[in-house]
C-alpha cells in the first residue's frame, strides 16, 4: 500500500514534466533538477535531460546551481522555440 501510494506521489520527470507543459502552450518551462545517481531518480544526467527537453520544442535559457550536498539541484528556465526556427 505504502509502494502504491509514493508511486502516486513520485514527481514526473523532467521529460514527462516538459511534454504537459508543451501540450498546454506555456511558453516558459522551469524545473528543479534534482541530480542523483539513485536508481529511482528518473533524472539522474543533467545533459541527456536538457536534450530531452529540447527535443520536445524547449530552449535552455537559464541555469542556477542552488543548494548544498544532499540538498543540491539545479533550476532549470526553458523558453518555447519559435516554430520554423530550429534551436533557437
Amino acid at each position: 500500500m505504502l509502494k502504491k501510494l509514493l508511486g502516486k506521489l513520485a514527481l514526473p520527470s523532467i521529460d514527462q514534466a516538459a511534454g504537459e507543459a508543451f501540450k498546454r502552450g506555456d511558453t516558459v518551462f522551469s524545473y528543479k533538477f534534482h541530480p542523483s545517481p539513485s536508481p529511482r531518480n528518473q533524472d539522474s544526467d543533467i545533459a541527456k535531460a536538457v536534450m530531452s527537453v529540447e527535443a520536445i520544442g524547449w530552449s535552455l535559457v537559464g541555469q542556477e546551481h542552488q543548494g548544498e550536498g544532499l540538498q543540491r539541484f539545479v533550476s532549470l528556465t526553458f523558453r518555447r522555440r519559435e516554430s520554423g526556427v530550429p534551436n533557437s
